[in-house]
């Protein structure tokens, strides 16, 4: 195990990434879980050995939380990495690869499964889309993937999340992007994918009622810093046009 100044020099980066929303730090999260996996601990188990909550290791994985450098220091020492793997792969990483990416956006549709379903059925659709550029069926994928039809079937309706491998093998064999990855413009009527949660939530706000769309307003309200209270119920309707661009 290297010297302790280079877990302290580490630990600043991530330190300073967190406070300036750098990249560096949900890579790290990515690179994290990978080695995570490679050792065969579960989240509870690594959690247990550097002995610290299941909720704090996620929030590290997923680049939401930095270790303190004594707890760093047992990550590295647990997983058998020594610091300077993790110098090595950031020089020789210029872009993320796809394994990161995969394990990024694995963690999104995880999220999106409970706070944005809607998003998920995005991805599905976004699967689907590249499956028929090829004109394969469902068990043809399925068999290139090693998986079964039902499986493809439930990532393809929005049933279910992919797990990171399945998300690399799908963006292999089907030539797809995960970097920056939006629905073709077939699938919106008009000329440019805009922001997949806008698309979304304008396809099914009409759909929703009253109080699903004062909960959606209440939420958006808060990530502006503008909050919305339960007594502008009577406001909310000429709210929605100004938080959200849609009509009432």
């Amino acid at each position: 195990m290297e010297s302790v100044p280079l877990i302290e020099d580490i630990h600043a980066q991530l330190l300073e990434a967190k406070h300036n929303g750098h990249e560096v730090l949900k890579r790290f999260g990515v690179w994290m879980r990978q080695h995570r996996e490679r050792r065969g601990f579960t989240v509870t188990e690594l959690a247990h050995r550097i002995g610290v909550s299941q909720v704090l290791i996620t929030r590290v994985e997923r680049g939401n939380a930095v270790l303190s450098e004594s707890k760093l220091a047992k990550i590295f020492e647990t997983l058998e990495i020594p610091p300077i793997i993790w110098r090595h792969f950031q020089e020789r990483h210029d872009e993320p690869s796809l394994n990161e990416l995969a394990h990024a956006l694995h963690t999104q549709l995880q999220t999106a499964r409970i706070c944005c379903p809607p998003l998920l059925l995005e991805f599905g659709w976004y699967v689907r889309h590249y499956r028929h550029r090829r004109e394969w069926t469902e068990t043809q994928l399925a068999v290139r993937v090693g998986v079964t039809k039902q499986t493809i079937c439930g990532v393809e309706q929005g049933k279910m999340v992919p797990s990171a491998t399945l998300i690399t093998h799908l963006a292999e064999q089907l030539e797809m992007s995960l970097k920056d990855w939006r629905l073709p413009a077939s699938y919106h009527n008009q000329p440019e994918p805009r922001d997949l949660f806008w698309n979304t939530l304008k396809r099914f706000w009409a759909n929703m009622d009253d109080e699903d769309k004062l909960v959606i307003l209440q939420l958006v309200g808060r990530l502006r810093r503008d909050e919305l209270h339960e007594d502008d119920q009577e406001n909310w309707r000429s709210s929605e046009t100004e938080l959200l661009g849609l009509d009432p």
